[in-house]
C-alpha cells in the first residue's frame, strides 16, 4: 500500500472511531436530557398533588388531642351514675339522677369535635341527643274503713278513679260491695283489724292481738284473709300496738308472703316496725304519707289536699288515706277532677310499691 493509501486508511479509521464515540456521547446526552425532563415532570406533578387538598384527604388522619390528665385514664362510654336526692333530679353532663320522684329529666349534649379533612367538617362524636322526658308526679288515694256504711261506701265507689278501696273484714255484704268496686275500675285492698294502743277502743271481731300464741294468731289472720277475694294487699285498721310489736308483725308478714300480698302501713304508730318485718319476709311494702281527714273539718281537709299536691310535686308521689265521711266526700269529689290540670296523675296504690 502506498503512502496515500495508508493516510486514507488512517483517516477512515479515525472517522469511524470518532463516529462511534460521538454516537455514544449523543446517546448519553439524550438519556440525560430525558432523565432531567422526567425528574422535572415528577417534581411538578408531586408539587401539584401536594397542594391539592383532595389528594391529601385519603391519608390525612387527625387524631383528637388528649387532655394532659387523660394519659392514664379511659372514659367509659356508659358511665351514667345514679344519684339520689331528696328533691329533684340533677343532671350534669351524662350523669343522670333518677330518684323515686317522677320528674322531668334532661340529658345534655357533649361538646362537638371538629375533624379536619381538607374542609372543616363538624362531627358530633359520642354525643347524646337532647331529649326531654316528662314523668308526671303520681298520687294514690286510699279509702279505708269501707263496707260498714253501705251508703257512703257506694258514694266512694262512684268517685272518679282509679282509687284504692280498702274494705274492713267484718263488714256486711262484702262480696257484693267489693265486686262493685272492682267493676268501677278501682283497686281492691283489705283493711285488717289490729290491736290499738288504747284498751278502751274496740277494733272489731277477730282482731290481731299481740301476745297470742302463734297458732291462734295465724288462725285469726287466715279468718280475715278469707272474707272476700280480689284484693292486692292489706293495710292495718288501728294497730298502733300490733305494728309496734316485732314478733307479732313478723308472723303476720310471713302469712302475707305466702299469699303474695302487699302491705300498706297506715302508720298509726311512730314506733311501727312493719317496714323491718316486711323487708325480712321479702314482702312488698309502702307507707302512708298523709291522712286527709284526721281532723274532720272542711278547712283542714282542703289544707291536706293541698299538702298531697305539694308532696307529689316535690318527691314524685304521695300516698293519702281518707275515710267515708261527708266532709271528705264533699271536698274530694271536685278535687279529683283538677289533678290533670295540675300535672298530677291518679294511680292505684300498687303502682307506687317497690317490689323486693
Amino acid at each position: 500500500m502506498d503512502t496515500n493509501g495508508k493516510e486514507k486508511y488512517k483517516l477512515v479509521d479515525f472517522n469511524l472511531k470518532l463516529s462511534k464515540t460521538t454516537r455514544w456521547s449523543i446517546l448519553f446526552l439524550f438519556l440525560a436530557i430525558v432523565g432531567i425532563g422526567i425528574g422535572y415532570g415528577l417534581g411538578f406533578l408531586s408539587g401539584d398533588w401536594a397542594n391539592n387538598p383532595n389528594s391529601r384527604q385519603a391519608i390525612n388522619i387527625n387524631l383528637p388531642k388528649l387532655h394532659p390528665q387523660s394519659n392514664h385514664r379511659k372514659e367509659t362510654p356508659n358511665n351514667n351514675i345514679i344519684k339520689k336526692g331528696p328533691n329533684k333530679n340533677r343532671v350534669t353532663n351524662n350523669h343522670i339522677a333518677l330518684p323515686n320522684s317522677s320528674l322531668t329529666k334532661k340529658t345534655k349534649t357533649r361538646p362537638k369535635l371538629k375533624e379536619e379533612t381538607g374542609k372543616k367538617l363538624t362531627k358530633n362524636i359520642n354525643s347524646f341527643d337532647v331529649k326531654e322526658v316528662k314523668l308526671t308526679p303520681k298520687i294514690a288515694i286510699v279509702f279505708d274503713d269501707l263496707g260498714i256504711d253501705l251508703f257512703r261506701t257506694k258514694e266512694i265507689i262512684e268517685l272518679r278513679g282509679p282509687l284504692s278501696l280498702s274494705f274492713i273484714t267484718y263488714a256486711p255484704k262484702l262480696k257484693e260491695q267489693t265486686k262493685n268496686a272492682l267493676r268501677a275500675g278501682h283497686e281492691l285492698w283489705m283493711h285488717m283489724p289490729m290491736e290499738p294502743r288504747s284498751n278502751n277502743i274496740d277494733p272489731g271481731p277477730n282482731v290481731l292481738l299481740t301476745g297470742l300464741p302463734r297458732k291462734e294468731l295465724e288462725a285469726a289472720i287466715q279468718w280475715n284473709l278469707t272474707q272476700f277475694s280480689g284484693y292486692v294487699g292489706i293495710n292495718n285498721h288501728m294497730g298502733s300496738r300490733f305494728t309496734a310489736d316485732l314478733e307479732s308483725i313478723r308472723i303476720f308478714m310471713r302469712e302475707l308472703k305466702k299469699h303474695n300480698l302487699i302491705f300498706l302501713d297506715s302508720k298509726t304508730s311512730s314506733h311501727s316496725v312493719a317496714r323491718r318485718a316486711a323487708i325480712e319476709a321479702n314482702v312488698p311494702f309502702i307507707v302512708r304519707n298523709i291522712f286527709i281527714d284526721h281532723i274532720d273539718e272542711t278547712k283542714e281537709i282542703k289544707k291536706m289536699l293541698v299538702q298531697v299536691e305539694k308532696l307529689a310535686h316535690k318527691t314524685g308521689y304521695a300516698v293519702a288515706i281518707g275515710h267515708p265521711k261527708d266532709n271528705t266526700l264533699r271536698e274530694i269529689k271536685p278535687w279529683l277532677n283538677t289533678l290533670e290540670s295540675k300535672d298530677l296523675q291518679l294511680v292505684p296504690l300498687s303502682k307506687l310499691v317497690k317490689y323486693p
